[in-house]
This record gives C-alpha cells, structure tokens and sequence, in this order.
C-alpha cells in the first residue's frame, strides 16, 4: 500500500503515519455484519479501506481524531477534567471517530421498535456530519497493565467542542498572531534592507 498513490504523496505520507495503535480499536459489526469478510475490524483496517478507496479525507479524519484521543490518554486524564467520555463510533461517510452528536454517553434511541417492543441503542449520528446509518461502535482497548495478560476495554475520551464564543476567541487569538508575526518579518526586512544601504553609501 505504501507505494500506492490516488494524490500524490499526500497519501504515501498519510498512510506510513497511520499508527499500529489503532488495530487496538475494534470496530463492532451490527448484526447483519458479522459475518460479512470485508467489513474492517479495527481503525487500522478503516484507515487503510479508506486509502484504497481513494478517500484521502476520510483517512486524514480517521487519523486526526484517533491521535486526539492517544495523546488525551497519555496525559493520564482524571476523566472529570474537560473531556467527554462515552461510547465512540466510525462514521464510514466521512471518517471521524468519536462521541455522537447530541449524546453524552455514545447512545442515541432508534425510533424503529424493534421485535421485542423495546426500542433499540444503536450507534451514532457522527459527531461530525450528522449520518446515522453507516456507523459503528468503537470498543478502545488496551494490554493489561498489572497482569500484562489479556486486555482493559477502555471508554472512548474526547475534549468538548468549542463554544462559538471560544471559536470566536480562537480565530481572534490566530489572527493577531499571525498580524505580529508579519509585523516582525516585515521590521526584519526593513531593518536589513537599511544595514544593505548604509553599507552601499560606505562604498
């Protein structure tokens, strides 16, 4: 795969960064996808499908999201302390990964009734664009660390999404430093276009 190419090296680069942690998010099938061959097992599997696919994006999603959550958790997080935690899901339309929208712990009620009377928890909508049918669960897991046999089924963590104040604050916070930096690249200039000329009337 990794001298395959559907963009150039856009996708040689994004598929030799695609971490070996992610084959230890598994991905759960529905029930009309248990036995289906094709259907990717963990997040390594749906990043690499992607890029066959030639959805750069997706896999771009896939990885951005899935480092996200390796980097919250090798911060040791009290898991109180501004994240959500809950149950993550794969959106297969557009390649996030992570809580649903709209629901706290990862489940929202299908409004078909199912055989039983009782109505069904199934995954999502994506967090990202709202699609509720090409989706599933994501079981995170993890080595045992005090028995270092078998594994730990781990919650799915995230940071909350910005409020549109903080978003605001953000893009505020970008632009005045990039206005600065153009500021000292421009003072920069000046100052060595005026050390060029003072040494050119010295000749």
């Amino acid at each position: 795969m990794a001298g395959e190419t559907f963009e150039g090296e856009v996708v040689r680069e994004i598929h030799l960064k695609i971490d070996t942690r992610y084959a230890t998010i598994l991905i759960t099938p529905k029930p009309d996808e248990i036995n289906d061959t094709n259907m990717p097992r963990n997040l390594h599997n749906a990043a690499e499908l992607f890029l066959r696919a030639g959805l750069v994006e997706n896999a771009q999603r896939v990885k951005e999201t899935t480092d996200a959550l390796f980097d919250i958790y090798a911060n040791n997080p009290d898991g109180k302390t501004n994240v959500r935690i809950g149950n993550g899901c794969v959106c297969w339309s557009c390649g996030h990964c992570g809580l649903p929208k709209d629901s706290p712990n990862g489940e929202y009620t299908n409004s078909n009734v199912v055989a039983d009377k009782k109505k069904s928890k199934v995954p999502g909508p994506c967090g990202q664009c709202g699609e509720v049918d090409q989706v599933n669960y994501l079981v995170v897991t993890r080595k045992d660390e005090f028995t270092k046999k078998g594994v730990t089924n781990l919650p799915w963590i995230e940071t909350p999404p910005l409020s549109e104040e903080e978003k605001k604050k953000k893009k505020e916070a970008a632009l005045e430093a990039k206005r600065k930096e153009i500021e000292a690249n421009v003072k920069k200039a000046l100052e060595e276009r005026a050390k060029a000329d003072a040494q050119e009337d010295q000749v």
